[in-house]
């Protein structure tokens, strides 16, 4: 495996890595990073935000681990709630990296997703993606795109 293979394919790894890490702190108690998430928190907004604003979120996060609904959470509820949320990762992976749905990603696959990507965010056509290209780049539209796209050519082939 080259190089360039082998750090795109530990890049997929760091990133499902961190989305466990991100589904774990996900419930916990936090201050938003940035402002759209700042936004949504600052309901009356008056670009503060308050108790009485916040605290109504993580009542719902917890709420929603609470699979018992006594208002507490045990050790098990949240680690059922977290293997929930890596499975439902898992999945979106799959759809995304597994073109012909063997069940495994092949160096090929993984190749073809990183075309398609640069391919999208390089506005300019320049061979790169600088962070005003970034920025721009709806992911969400691209994967829902490209995922749509892999089940329409296989729904063809059957």
């Amino acid at each position: 495996m080259n190089f360039r293979k082998l750090t795109l394919l530990g890049f997929g790894l760091v990133a499902f890595a961190s989305s466990i890490a991100t589904a774990a702190l996900a419930n916990e108690p936090y201050f938003p990073r940035g402002e759209k998430a700042f936004q949504r928190l600052d309901t009356n907004k008056d670009g503060r935000i308050s108790t009485a604003e916040f605290a109504p979120v993580m009542d719902k996060r917890v709420a929603s681990m609470d699979s018992n609904g006594d208002k507490s959470l045990t050790a098990a509820e949240i680690d059922a709630a977290l293997i929930k949320r890596v499975e439902r990762r898992r999945i979106r992976m799959m759809q995304l990296l597994d073109a012909d749905k063997d069940g495994t990603i092949t160096e090929a696959e993984l190749d073809g997703v990183v075309e398609d990507m640069f391919d999208k965010a390089d506005a300019d056509h320049n061979g790169g993606v600088d962070m005003v290209e970034l920025r721009s780049f709806k992911r969400g539209k691209w994967r829902k795109a490209l995922v749509d796209g892999k089940q329409l050519a296989t729904a063809k082939q059957n």
